[in-house]
């Protein structure tokens, strides 16, 4: 017992030095640059552990700015190369014999803004941190997320993909023409979107959709977890299809049935010109003007 007690506050002992050590061999680190647009085809972002803040700018150079914290090198590189500017976050790890520790997250944020006039491509990679885009617009944005939340207001482009597989993804006020959502692990939620061309595909997760407008496909997949799904206005040409093996509910004016099964049901309303699908192996399913 001696031993197990001298041995738990020699590792407290070491704990203390090694985040004392930590502390104070870390220091702020500030970075920022401005790039003409004209020259960026593809902004990418790879990020280790910092949150990314996209923000629309207010000149018409995209300015990108970094602030955190650092050790010896610094934690933030950009760099353009050609048509592609590339800002990349590497978490650094202490060295010697504290290079097995880890007390607490090395935090930042980089921030990056665009003019209204847009960009061709952003592409963002990220390990674990947020990620915040609000009044931007590109042609296409590609979000990869291993861990953290998204949050997405007020975006416009032509096609929009974003990837979570652990943490929460939301998606506001924006409008594209082609939108795909996939989450393993988090809830998916999405308001006052406008597109065509909509497609969720969730593991583990309710899903919810409120005020979208109708558009040619609505596909909401998942194993796991409620969907729901409310319309700004009234759909006029619509044909729905739901399944599941919990409730489902169709409240949809002008709905014609066609198929009013209890794990089943199908109709039109209209014409049936534009298709909602959506499937949960276990979850409840509800539609409503």
């Amino acid at each position: 017992m001696k031993k197990i007690i001298a041995t738990t506050v020699l590792l407290i002992v070491i704990g203390g030095i090694a985040l004392s050590f930590n502390l104070l061999n870390t220091k702020n680190f500030k970075k920022n640059a401005s790039y003409n647009v004209e020259n960026i085809d593809t902004l990418k972002v790879y990020t280790d552990s910092w949150d990314v803040k996209f923000k629309k700018s207010n000149s018409n150079k995209a300015t990108i700015s970094a602030e955190g914290k650092q050790k010896d090198k610094a934690p933030v590189t950009f760099q353009q190369n050609g048509g592609d500017l590339v800002i990349s976050q590497k978490a650094q790890k202490n060295s010697g014999f504290f290079g097995g520790f880890t007390f607490g997250k090395q935090g930042g944020t980089i921030y990056i803004n665009v003019p209204d006039s847009g960009m061709n491509n952003i592409e963002i990679t990220n390990k674990d941190g947020n990620i915040q885009l609000s009044e931007i617009s590109a042609e296409n944005i590609v979000v990869d997320n291993n861990s953290g939340d998204e949050k997405i207001n007020n975006v416009s482009a032509h096609t929009g993909k974003f990837a979570s597989k652990d943490g929460s993804l939301s998606v506001e006020n924006s409008s594209f023409e082609k939108l795909n959502m996939t989450s393993t692990s988090g809830d998916n939620s999405m308001k006052d979107i406008d597109s065509s061309n909509v497609k969720v595909t969730s593991k583990d997760g309710t899903v919810s959709i409120k005020d979208i407008t109708e558009g040619k496909s609505l596909s909401v997949n998942t194993k796991s977890g409620d969907i729901g799904v409310s319309y700004k206005k009234p759909p006029t040409s619509l044909a729905v299809f739901a399944q599941s093996n919990s409730d489902i509910t169709l409240d949809l004016d002008g709905l014609n049935k066609s198929h009013d099964g209890v794990k089943l049901k199908k109709g039109e309303i209209g014409a049936g010109s534009n298709k909602v699908s959506l499937s949960s192996e276990d979850g409840s399913i509800k539609v409503i003007n």
